[in-house]
């Protein structure tokens, strides 16, 4: 690749990445406050007995609405990286060529209209809600368990 292409040809798709990253990780904390807010004003309960399956359901949904709302950015991240590679995906269908971030997103938009900016969607949602929904999961049981501890050492 660096012999045929050069070496920018290892950052091709890092602008999306570097735009989607900062809103997409942004989302994740204010949605999972949020809905932990909704979950609480819902179904008001012992925070011992449902803490954990509140930091699970309320993670799930947020990484699905913030990987919902990034998601076009993903999408033009994934297609200039796989770029220079048409003679291998050539079997697979349509062989498109991109010019950068503008011109992907002016391509998809023109050839395939704003669902377009969502294929491929369910499974990345699929991903983001187990991936996000365990890593508030975890947080808050370490984040309980360690005030625990303190607590006994008090």
């Amino acid at each position: 690749m660096y012999k045929t292409e050069g070496p920018l040809v290892f950052y091709k798709g890092l602008t999306p990445t570097l735009i989607a990253i900062f809103p997409y990780a942004g989302l994740q904390f204010s949605c999972y406050r949020s809905l932990k807010q909704a979950y609480e004003w819902v179904m008001p309960a012992n925070r011992k007995q449902t803490g954990n399956l509140k930091s699970l359901l309320c993670g799930c949904g947020a990484g699905v609405i913030s990987k919902t709302v990034t998601y076009p950015l993903d999408l033009f991240k994934k297609r200039l990286q796989v770029g220079g590679f048409e003679k291998a995906r050539a079997t697979f269908g349509q062989v498109r060529r991109y010019n950068g971030l503008l011109d992907c997103t002016k391509q998809v938009l023109q050839e395939e209209g704003t669902q377009g900016f969502f294929k491929g969607l369910s499974p990345s949602l699929l991903k983001a809600a187990l991936s996000t929904g365990f890593m508030f999961f975890w947080y808050e049981f370490f984040c309980n368990l360690f005030h625990c501890i303190r607590r006994e050492d008090s």
